[in-house]
């Protein structure tokens, strides 16, 4: 027992003294294994940025926390320079990353500038009401492919045949018109058709009815993953084909639409790097909150303008890209941005842009080749001049030159009452009820609103005319409505708001005797804040305004009318954005200087 025992003891300390002996070489051979599985490297496209929760999107890898001290650096002309994740652009395919063993990206490395190629476009539902879909339901002439690039999985879809996409728990399911399942996935899913065919999305609809896109579709679940989220991914220039018949009827002559091809094509390398929709995984949205898209059939003056102009964009003379903001009509006088919109801080008024700036766009009645220049702060004056309908200018040719409206005293009290509360919960800071000390300051409106109308006047209008601030007197307060949008859509000349009968919009082209232009009847908001009033105490109050739009840099109308007397669309553009210079797309690099 006691030879067995000591045995045993032995062959116990001889095996601990192995072990010890090999620790070293276990530990050396672990430590290369994970030397060796310490980080990844992945080259793949950006599908989204979310700068707040600090993550990347990676087309196959999926969504990656960046580290806490990650380094982004970009090469420019064979040299590394340090940038930061503002360059890293959502859709880019010039782009590695490596992920450490925790999973975290530490560095991003951006090989080259970033080309402007195409544009990822946030397609909205009907009526452009929401950008997360009940159920998308595609097809195509030429029939269509689908593909899940994660698991490598594609089918087929016969010419015409319609396909419906529906959110099932964060994955999507696909389907045959006759209700045959396809597929079912997580995953994001492409769908494409043959080169130079269009995909027709049958589920939403828009002025065109059934709209057609060019370039492909992305189909993911929401966050939420009880809705879908559907992406076109299309040619830089393409999209400008069905941007610009959308914003501008071929109509309005060559001149002007290769004027407005070179703002949109601005205006969206501004939206793309400007990050707005990063998180989302697209640069625009197909509605207004970005430009319109597809609402209108392309046409072949339209694509005309946009080939003609291809890569052009305009830079200001600082050096910069031109914010290049358009509206439809001028009343005579163009605003300044700074004092139309607040700065991203909530400044209002914000900086001055000096290529928005307001401008006289009004002949001088008694000198024709001089512009018309009148006190737009003096109250008076200003309403002279919006009711005079004889002055011709840059826009005379449109209806909204001059317009006006009337509300009984109770309709007016109504539609501010229908809006206020709206407006207060949508921009509380500008929004404002004056206090016992007299101070106007933010507080909840009350449920009944101003109550019942007592008067109204302007305290501030910027250097063209437009409305800043408005104070409204009523039986619960007095209330100062602060910009133009609150302003448009607290007053708003619609029955739907005023609970009366009808409300009539009066309407003249410039160089009128009279308001014979087609009158509107319910339109839903102020054309602008280019207007002043007049109060009866009986029959009410009259708004006698000019313009459509916020009045900021290109007139449509106005292009149209000096495009179609001979202007080039480069004399256009300069009488807009003052000092603005042409240049190429391609000029666009990872950060977006020249």
């Amino acid at each position: 027992m006691q030879t067995k025992k000591v045995l045993t003891l032995m062959h116990v300390m001889a095996a601990i003294l192995l072990i010890v002996g090999l620790f070293p070489q276990l530990l050396l051979g672990q430590a290369n294994v994970a030397a060796a599985k310490s980080w990844d490297l992945y080259s793949e496209k950006i599908m989204s940025k979310d700068t707040t929760n600090k993550t990347l999107e990676l087309e196959i890898q999926g969504v990656i926390k960046l580290a806490e001290n990650y380094k982004v650096t970009q090469k420019i002309e064979g040299e590394n320079i340090e940038k930061s994740l503002r360059d890293v652009r959502v859709g880019a395919e010039n782009i590695t990353v490596k992920v450490n063993h925790k999973g975290e990206i530490t560095k991003i490395f951006i090989d080259g500038p970033t080309p402007v190629k195409n544009m990822r476009v946030g397609i909205m539902t009907t009526g452009f009401a929401s950008i997360d879909h009940e159920k998308i339901e595609l097809s195509s002439p030429t029939g269509l492919k689908i593909v899940d690039k994660i698991t490598n999985e594609a089918f087929e879809i016969g010419e015409n045949e319609k396909i419906t996409f529906t959110p099932d728990s964060h994955a999507v399911t696909v389907k045959k018109q006759d209700g045959t399942e396809i597929y079912t996935t997580s995953n994001r899913l492409y769908v494409s058709t043959v080169e130079g065919s269009k995909i027709k999305v049958d589920s939403i609809t828009r002025a065109v009815k059934d709209p057609s896109y060019r370039g492909f579709f992305e189909i993911t679940a929401t966050l939420t993953g009880d809705k879908l989220k559907l992406i076109n991914e299309v040619d830089f220039e393409e999209y400008l084909y069905q941007v610009v018949p959308s914003e501008m009827p071929a109509s309005f002559g060559l001149n002007a639409l290769k004027s407005q091809a070179v703002a949109a094509r601005t205006y969206a390398v501004g939206d793309y790097l400007a990050d707005r929709f990063a998180k989302g995984g697209y640069f625009v949205l197909d509605s207004v909150m970005s430009q319109v898209y597809n609402n209108s059939s392309e046409n072949t003056l339209t694509t005309q303008a946009v080939q003609e102009t291809k890569g052009v964009i305009m830079y200001s003379n600082g050096g910069s890209l031109v914010d290049a903001r358009y509206y439809s009509t001028s009343g005579g006088f163009g605003a300044s941005k700074h004092q139309v919109w607040a700065d991203a801080d909530g400044t209002f008024p914000g900086q001055e842009v000096p290529y928005l700036v307001a401008k006289s766009h009004t002949f001088d009645p008694n000198d024709t080749s001089e512009m018309l220049e009148i006190d737009t702060s003096n109250e008076q004056e200003i309403r002279e001049f919006y009711k005079t309908l004889s002055y011709r200018g840059y826009d005379d040719t449109s209806a909204y030159f001059r317009w006006k409206v009337s509300f009984s005293n109770e309709e007016l009290a109504n539609t501010i009452n229908n809006n206020i509360k709206a407006r207060y919960a949508a921009d509380p800071n500008f929004i404002l009820t004056q206090n016992e000390s007299g101070e106007f300051v933010s507080l909840p409106i009350p449920d009944e609103g101003i109550g019942e109308f007592n008067n109204m006047y302007v305290v501030k209008r910027g250097d063209g005319g437009n409305i800043m601030e408005l104070v409204i007197e009523g039986s619960t307060g007095t209330y100062k409505i602060v910009k133009e949008y609150n302003i448009r859509f607290t007053i708003r000349p619609s029955a739907t708001y005023t609970l009366g009968g009808p409300v009539t919009l009066h309407r003249a082209t410039g160089g009128s005797s009279g308001y014979s232009a087609t009158p509107l009847t319910n339109y839903t908001i102020l054309p602008s804040a280019f207007f002043s009033f007049e109060i009866d105490e009986e029959s009410g109050v009259t708004f006698f305004g000019g313009g459509n739009g916020h009045g900021v840099g290109m007139s449509q109308y106005g292009a149209s009318q000096l495009g179609l007397e001979g202007w080039t669309f480069d004399q256009i553009l300069t009488a807009y954005y003052s000092n603005m210079t042409l240049t190429d797309v391609s000029v666009i690099g990872g950060s977006g200087e020249k």
